[in-house]
This record gives structure tokens, C-alpha cells and sequence, in this order.
């Protein structure tokens, strides 16, 4: 079976392939990467309305960069991460009618951590939602996007369900 590239593999190979010096074509920055060296040079949210601020604005921009350093990563493995970063790009260009810091819960969690497979990354004390302004795909409610809130260091961060223990069968 022939290795396939990652999408940091494919970078590191285009980077060597490039060696610092080479000729580039000069232009005008594209918006997704200016957007994208923002949100890795902001820095992240230590109140609640920096926090509905700072996820608003990374999902209008299409500043996947800015969720990445916002998510926490501990013990998130490769397909996780991958699958994480797809469900959040699913949001960008999308019309957001409302979005708001909501305490979570006690037992917002027990269903999915009932079985003893999956734990959060982090101590979790509230959630996000985002509500897109489009019209239900069913019953009433708005299309909606929830995000599992922590802190951590004195900054909110995005905390992830992560499995308990080893990938099965190693």
C-alpha cells in the first residue's frame, strides 16, 4: 500500500522542494491568508464576549487557524482532529443570526461519557452556540453549531471528547 501525504507532510515537502530564496510571485496578500496570520497572532479570549467575539468573527473570516489555536488538542488523535476541523469549516460563510455563552449543564455530558469510552479534554463550564440564520432542516429550531467551553490558563478554549483509552485492536 503506497503512504499517502498529510496535509502537514504535503506542506513540509512543498517547503523543501522550495528552498528559502526562490523566486515567488509578488501580490496582493488573499484574504484567507491574512486572515489567517491574524488568528494566529490575536490573542485568545479571557471574557465571555471577547470569546462570542473572537469564534463570530473566525467563522466569518474563514480563519481556520483561529479555531485551531483555539481548540484545546490534548489527546485528540489525527482522524479526530481532522474530523473536528471539517465540522467547524461547515459553519464558515454562514449567516449567524445569534451567538452566546450559555453555562453548561450539570449532566451535559453523561450521555456521552456513560459508556466509559470518551472523556472531555478539559473541565467543561459552559458551551457556545451559534445559531445560523437559515431556515430549519427539521422541526423548529435554527441550524445550530455548539461548542464545548473550558478555561484554561485564564483564556476560554474549545474542549474536545476524547477516548479514554487506546484505539481498539492495538
Amino acid at each position: 500500500m503506497r503512504p499517502r501525504l498529510t496535509a502537514f507532510g504535503f506542506a513540509a515537502a512543498l517547503a523543501a522542494a522550495n528552498p528559502p530564496g526562490a523566486a515567488r510571485a509578488q501580490g496582493p496578500v488573499p484574504a484567507t491568508e491574512s486572515a489567517t496570520q491574524q488568528g494566529a497572532t490575536s490573542p485568545l479570549p479571557a471574557q465571555a464576549d471577547a470569546l462570542v467575539a473572537y469564534v463570530t468573527k473566525a467563522m466569518t473570516d474563514h480563519d481556520i487557524a483561529a479555531f485551531e489555536r483555539l481548540v484545546n488538542w490534548t489527546g485528540t488523535r489525527a482522524q479526530r482532529k481532522r474530523l473536528t476541523l471539517y465540522q467547524i469549516r461547515s459553519g464558515f460563510g454562514r449567516p449567524i443570526k445569534a451567538a452566546a455563552l450559555e453555562p453548561m449543564p450539570g449532566d451535559g455530558l453523561a450521555e456521552a461519557t456513560s459508556r466509559g469510552t470518551l472523556k472531555a479534554n478539559m473541565p467543561v463550564t459552559e458551551r457556545l452556540r451559534v445559531v445560523f440564520d437559515e431556515p430549519p432542516v427539521e422541526g423548529d429550531a435554527a441550524p445550530t453549531s455548539v461548542f464545548l467551553i473550558g478555561r484554561e490558563g485564564g483564556t476560554y478554549r474549545i474542549a474536545l471528547l476524547v477516548p479514554t483509552g487506546p484505539p481498539r485492536g492495538k
